[in-house]
């Protein structure tokens, strides 16, 4: 018989290429393999799994969908920073910017990186492996699929970090 596994369920929108935004959960671990505390949306998403599943709000069916194919997952209101980015990630530096993904949709906000002394531009951020990061927009945190991103306007940087659990919270 299998072992059920219990997990959290958190509201999210998933955007996809060529489709509007979709309302319905994500379903996380309650205990993430890499760090202290419950799997966040980042973490699952920069897994190296090809799908993983979203109950659609509308009707609950359940679908896997293809990682690859996200343009970016949206925390639903009230869905605490915990859940969205892990306690330990550190931010030392962060870059206002415009991304502009390939469909043609704008969205301005805030990086924030967790880069060492010498790697401190967007840039060496967003070459780095994981595919997703968080944006902080004006409503609220987007976690962006990177290979869905056609170019990223750079504004202006802030070599002080905000307090990163208010900024995403």
């Amino acid at each position: 018989m299998p072992q059920y596994i219990e997990k959290i369920r958190v509201p999210v929108r998933i955007a996809q290429p060529g489709q509007s935004p979709v309302e319905g959960f994500l379903s996380l671990a309650s205990q993430d393999e890499f760090h202290s505390g419950p799997e966040t949306i980042l973490d699952l998403v920069n897994l190296s799994l090809r799908v993983f599943p979203f109950i659609r709000e509308e009707d609950g069916a359940v679908l896997l969908v293809t990682r690859v194919n996200v343009d970016w997952v949206q925390p639903g209101p009230g869905v605490q920073r915990e859940m969205v980015c892990p306690p330990n990630y550190l931010v030392t530096r962060e870059e206002r910017v415009q991304v502009l993904f390939r469909d043609g949709r704008l969205v301005d906000g805030l990086i924030q990186m967790e880069l060492p002394e010498d790697l401190n531009r967007a840039s060496d951020f967003l070459n780095g492996v994981e595919d997703f990061f968080v944006l902080v927009t004006d409503l609220g945190p987007l976690v962006v699929n990177k290979n869905h991103v056609l170019e990223t306007r750079v504004f202006e940087s802030s070599p002080m970090p905000l307090d990163s659990r208010a900024a995403l919270g």
